[in-house]
């Protein structure tokens, strides 16, 4: 599956789907221009009443939360059923190149 992106309302964030090798997926949070590791004191408020800022909102309308839901959906489907062992199994393998007997 290719990277599906589904975009924030505000303009400043977007969602990155896929699924992986390790046949799990990858949410990425992808925040645009924003966070030089300071907060306004204006921020630091607004946290510390409400418990986050704008900066970590994601805001999603009718339409992109539908492609979330669906993108979700797709990265669900492709998935195996695979015991936790056997997901290790299979990322050891794939990271080193060497088969493991299965009994």
């Amino acid at each position: 599956m290719k990277t599906k992106i589904i975009n924030c309302d505000c303009g400043s964030h977007s969602l990155h789907v896929k699924v992986n090798e390790y046949n799990s997926v990858d949410l990425g949070l992808w925040m645009y221009g924003f966070n030089d590791g300071k907060l306004s004191w204006k921020n630091r408020f607004k946290i510390l009443f409400d418990g986050y800022t704008d900066s970590d909102l994601i805001v999603l309308h009718k339409e992109e939360l539908q492609k979330f839901i669906t993108v979700l959906q797709e990265a669900y489907d492709q998935l195996e059923d695979l015991t936790p062992r056997e997901r290790t199994i299979r990322a050891f393998e794939k990271e080193t190149g060497m088969k493991i007997e299965r009994q």
